[in-house]
Formats: structure tokens, sequence, C-alpha cells
């Protein structure tokens, strides 16, 4: 029986088990198994073999009860997917949840005592060790864990498998998520899959029983209910993710000595239960109670024949070789492991001024000295292990780490890991972007894309609502199921503006009916450093052109519409800096176009209304020589005119200083390379912000 579970919310209580609220995520193996039968016609075939030998296998080795002897040693390693959520947990969690593995294997907890009198005489020692691997496919000195960034963790199935594996015939692959796709707690293949997906998923607040884990039994314990199903085990009611069926009696786990039973479907531990004419063994591992303590004689039979077995590959595991390849050998004397650098800071959009706090994540070995470089940062370096640094200046700036032990060092750069954001933002509203006059996308733009793999947001000509270019994701083929992508727009100035509104061009098609294909805008009044949901749609809501198998691109301007962003609201008007994150989620989409972003609103200020500026005009824009600047002062008044580029970042302060009334006119363009700029004027602590393009 399967211990696939989730529970949200889950207490302990001593001897009597009660849960908080019944909400529960049960194993997804059953539906995983099924569907790889159709995409792998050989999977079939293999379990019917390993089937035939189980028995050849059990008749011909009769059980010996044994005790505190291990049999059969397995090199582990957890792969963590992770995007700097809850789900990177801690080395301890995976220590803890490796020593639950053993103590249930093995009969050595302390509440086996729990277990119903029925049953203690068939509870048994499997006789199996999990060793977290010492040394990698490479030959390499490892902890036994990885750790990979990749937003798939929050919709991750095999999906995840690519990104990461090691050869299933040497190791015991388990990858930790954030959420799995079916919403299943884990779920893993009986032996004979396919190598490349061959282990447990699993989600991080089921692994262990500290640190994301709620502690409870049944939490703390999935993942021996995933590895009795690696070992060929089935859930005691049969190959089903459906107890509490009256028709499973009739459904066997091919196991002698687990009684036939509907199974547990309530997830309670009532160890009177009787469903099929005999006391059901509730508290087995492979049921959905939330009591599981033990596997029984015959389930130990069925994992020593899948362990013994050629089909899956789980008899070359524990082959002294391959022990010794992999460093779980008896007597194997570990090393010390160079770190792998990580980091992480709480956030990336920040304003002018803010402190950040940067955490070391270093893996693979716990380091014991660290070198950090912030360029635009104050400190410029540090060698604490958690810095904190001060961005005053306006910029995008890279970040590197260097982790070191006695082994050795190994350094990470983070190239435009902090974009540092002007208060008040250089781009005043009411303003229109249709993509024509980007010089470049998104590097040496205050634009910025967010991608963990696969297609990105990219400037295209392939179509446009307006003019020749638009932004464009490529989802028909390239992006997998469950990447999440974004592009973030600069920061506006929305501090003159009220009934704010933000309205932009769609184009989209989806792929069939079932498509679940996302696009979510989100705005932030604080430069990114936090964000607000204001728009949604989905699948075929979102679709501008029906349903399209081939790749969209939409050649009419019928295929588009206007989306509107209500940010009417006094989070957004009135203030300085507001930037939007345009983040889609693909699952089986098309191609998806933005173009024309518009924001809009009444505006409660002009020229007039700054300072004592009468006139203004700049000509020509845009120019390919020099512009003119030329206004005119009603009264004498301090005058600040700077140039500012799209990163926010000063290029030229143009003058500074107090005017006399009258007409006054500049030069500006010498020395200033192509693209597009920002003129801000400052009379008297009026402001006032203008676009200018300079087109050598």
């Amino acid at each position: 029986m399967r211990k696939c579970l989730l529970a949200v919310a889950m207490f302990w209580f001593a001897q009597s088990y009660s849960f908080g609220q019944n909400h529960f995520h049960t194993c997804g193996t059953d539906e995983m198994v099924r569907e790889a039968k159709k995409a792998y016609p050989g999977y079939s075939e293999n379990l019917r073999q390993l089937e035939e030998f189980t028995r050849d296998f059990i008749r011909n080795n009769p059980a010996q009860r044994t005790n505190g002897t291990v049999q059969y040693v397995i090199p582990v390693v957890f792969h963590v997917i992770h995007n700097y959520g809850p789900e990177n947990i801690s080395k301890a969690q995976i220590l803890d949840a490796v020593d639950i593995f053993n103590k249930s294997f093995q009969k050595l907890y302390a509440d086996s005592v729990l277990v119903a009198s029925a049953f203690r005489p068939i509870m048994a020692d499997c006789e199996i060790e999990f060793r977290l691997a010492q040394i990698d496919p490479n030959g390499n000195c490892t902890d036994g864990i990885t750790r990979t960034v990749s937003s798939l963790t929050y919709s991750a199935g095999d999906n995840v498998k690519a990104l990461v594996d090691w050869p299933y015939n040497k190791y015991f692959n388990i990858w930790v998520v954030n959420n799995i796709a079916s919403g299943a707690a884990g779920y893993a293949y009986y032996p004979g899959i396919v190598g490349n997906i061959d282990g447990v998923v699993i989600r991080h607040d089921y692994t262990g029983s500290i640190g994301t884990s709620n502690g409870s039994n049944y939490s703390a314990r999935s993942l021996v209910h995933e590895a009795g199903h690696w070992l060929n085990l089935a859930h005691t009611w049969g190959s089903t993710n459906n107890p509490g069926l009256p028709a499973n009696c009739n459904d066997d786990d091919l196991v002698q000595d687990t009684p036939n039973t509907i199974g547990v479907a309530n997830f309670s531990c009532d160890t009177n239960q009787v469903t099929c004419g005999s006391l059901d063994n509730v508290q087995n591992y492979m049921d959905y109670a939330s009591c599981h303590y033990m596997f029984t004689e015959g389930q130990k039979a069925r994992m020593h024949a899948a362990l013994n077995a050629n089909i899956g590959s789980r008899n070359n595991l524990w082959n002294p070789a391959n022990l010794i390849a992999t460093g779980t050998n008896d007597g194997y004397v570990p090393v010390t492991c160079v770190p792998v650098a990580e980091f992480s800071s709480v956030r990336k959009y920040i304003c002018a001024g803010t402190t950040l706090t940067f955490s070391d994540l270093s893996w693979n070995s716990d380091a014991t000295s660290w070198q950090w470089n912030f360029p635009g940062g104050t400190p410029s370096t540090s060698t604490d292990q958690n810095p904190v640094v001060q961005y005053n200046t306006p910029g995008i700036y890279d970040v590197t780490l260097t982790a070191a032990n006695s082994a050795g060092s190994n350094s990470l750069t983070r190239q435009a890991h902090i974009v540092v954001s002007p208060t008040p933002a250089i781009t005043a509203a009411p303003y229109s972007e249709d993509f024509e006059n980007i010089p470049s996308f998104p590097s040496g733009s205050d634009w910025m894309v967010e991608n963990n793999g696969g297609n990105a947001w990219a400037l295209s000509t392939a179509a446009a609502y307006s003019g020749t270019r638009a932004m464009r994701l490529i989802n028909h083929s390239g992006n997998p199921n469950g990447e999440v992508d974004a592009f973030i727009t600069p920061g506006y100035n929305l501090t003159n503006i009220t009934n704010a509104s933000m309205k932009f061009k769609l184009a989209f098609a989806v792929r069939s009916t079932t498509s679940t294909d996302q696009l979510k805008v989100f705005a932030s009044s604080n430069c990114g450093e936090l964000w607000a949901m204001r728009y949604t749609e989905t699948g075929l809501n979102l679709s501008t052109a029906g349903i399209l198998s081939s790749s969209f691109t939409p050649n009419s301007l019928s295929l588009w519409r206007e989306e509107t962003v209500n940010i009417n609201s006094v989070s957004f008007n009135n203030k300085p800096s507001v930037r939007f994150k345009f983040q889609y989620t693909q699952n089986t989409g098309n191609n998806i176009y933005i173009d024309d972003i518009n924001i809009t609103g009444t505006s409660t200020v002009g020229i007039q209304d700054v300072g004592f500026l009468s006139t203004l005009n700049i000509a020509p824009n845009p120019s390919s020589s020099n512009m003119i600047i030329r206004f005119e002062l009603e009264k004498s008044a301090d005058v600040s005119i700077q140039l500012f580029d799209m990163a926010g970042r000063l290029v030229e302060t143009v003058s500074n200083g107090n005017m006399d009334a009258g007409v006054h006119q500049h030069s500006i363009g010498d020395n200033i390379h192509a693209g597009a700029y920002f003129l801000r004027f400052n009379v008297d602590g009026g402001n006032l912000t203008e676009k200018i393009i300079f087109t050598r």
C-alpha cells in the first residue's frame, strides 16, 4: 500500500492521530504508471517479465527472518529542484529523510510497538540500507545532493528529470520539488521504466520530519511509501489510487501475507478495521492511513526480488563494485568536497537607497570562507557569510560569490542580478511604448527578462500591432510545460496621474481545448520589490485566435485584442515609480505577442505647473545630430536639466543653477550615442520628463 499522500495540515497526538484539515494529496504512482505504459510500449512487457521473476524468486528463496543484518545497500542522490523558495530544503532535512528510510526499512523505530498484535509476527526488517552517494557519476566528490534552479519546481513531473538525473543503474534518484503538477504528494515508477525517468518525485514538505515538513507520521514517512513502489510494491488494496471501494476486495497487491482490503479512504487509523472479511493491515506503509509503521515479510520478499532482477537494473545498485564507485561501500572514508557557490537575495528589483541581505546557499560541502563582490553596492566587497549591502545609484549590477573550504574554492557570478531603479522614475506618464525605439533589449536598457530555460521573451519583427516590432515568446516548440517566463518594464512616474490605467495589445492562440496557459500582469509601486497581480487570463479566455495546432503568427490586426490592467488605486495613483511584469506560464500553448503598452490617466500637471516654466520646445526629435532645448521662464528660478539613459543612469547634466526670467537655449548631443533617452526638467521643485531619441 502506498503512502504517497500529502496532508496540508496534520497533527500527531501521542498514540491517536487526528488531522487539522481534511485536505490531502494522494500518491500519483498508479496514474503515472498507467500513462507510462501508453508512452513506452515495452514497459508493460518488462512488468510482466518482472512478475514472473518475482514469483520464481520468492518460491526459490524462502524468507528468513533477521534483525540487524543489512543485505542490500542502495546509493541515493537527492536532486533539489528549486527557485530559491522553501523547496530548497536544507541538508539536515535530507539527512533526516535518509534516517527515516533506514529506520523504516530496518524496523528500528520504537513506535513499531504500536503495531496491532495480529501483525507483529509478520512485521519485517527489510535488510535494506540507503546511503547518500559520496562520489558522483564523473568520479567527483559529492555529498549526495544536487541543487538546480528552475521554475519547473512549481509544476513538476517527469519534466524536472531532464534537468538533472544520474545513471539509474548506479543511483536511486529522488527529485525534491515545490509542487507536483498532478496534485500528488509524490510518485515513483515500478522497475522496468526507461532509465532517464526512473526514481521518485516528492514534494519538499513530504521529505523528512523537520524543516518544511509538518513532522507528522504521514508526511515524514511519505518517501518510505514511494520507495516501496520503486521496489515493486503496490498499494495494499491493489494497483489503483481508489481506496475505499468495495470492489477492491476482489483486487490484490500480489503479496501473500497482506490481507485483502478496500484500503483507507479517509486517512484515519482504525486498527480494528475489517473490510474484506479479515482484519485490515492499516498500519502498513503502502496504505493511506495516518499511522505507518510496517512492511510485511511478504512485501520484503517482493522488494528483494526487485533488487535481484535484471529488469530495472536494481540488481546493480548494491553490487560491491557499484558501492565502491559511488562511495557507499563499508569502510569508505568521506573526504571534504569543494563547495559549489550559490546565493540568493530576498529581492532583485529595488529602488535606489535600498538595503539588501544576501544569503549564502553554497552546497556540496560546507564552506568556511566567503568572498563577495558587489559592484555598485556599499560595501563593494565582504567576507561575511550573509552580508548586508546598500545600493544608492540606479543601474544593473552583477554579484559574485567565491565560497571556499580546505578542499578548494568555487565562484559564481550572477549577471544583472540586482536592478536598482531611480525614484522618482525617469519615464513620466501618460506614456506609450510601441517597442519601435528600444535600442537594445534587454541588455543596455531598464527592461528585464526572467527565464530559467527554454525560450525567452524577446523583441521580434515577425508581427506587430503597430510599427514593425513587438514582444514575443515562442511556445509552439522549445518551451516545456510548466515553464514560467516574464518580462519587466522600466519604472514609470505616475506622480501626477490619477484614474490610472494600463492597456496593451495581445495576440495568442491555444493548441487545444484543454490548454491551461496563463498570462498574468503584476504591478509594483516600489521598483519591483513587491508585486501585486492586476490581470490574469487562462486557456481559451486568453486566446485571441481560437485553437491553432501550427505555429501562431498574428498576420492580421483582427487576431489582436486590447486588454486593460486596472491600476486605478491608491497603491499606484500618484506613485513616483510603477513597474509592470508580464508573466506567462506554458501548458501546451502557442506563441504569444504583446505590443503597444499604454499608461494613461488624468494628468494633474502640465508645463504651466512646473515652476515658472511657460514654454518648452525640443527639436529636432528624433535627431541624427544635436538637439536644441528652448524654454522660457516667467520668473527667475532654480533649474536643473539632466539627461538619463533608458536604465535610469545619469548621462549628462545639461544645466544646473539659478536662471533669470526669459528665453534660454541649450544644445545637447555631443558624444551621445544613438538610442532613446529621457530629459528631466526640475524648475523650483516641479518636475517634467521628455523622451528624446538620437539616430546617429
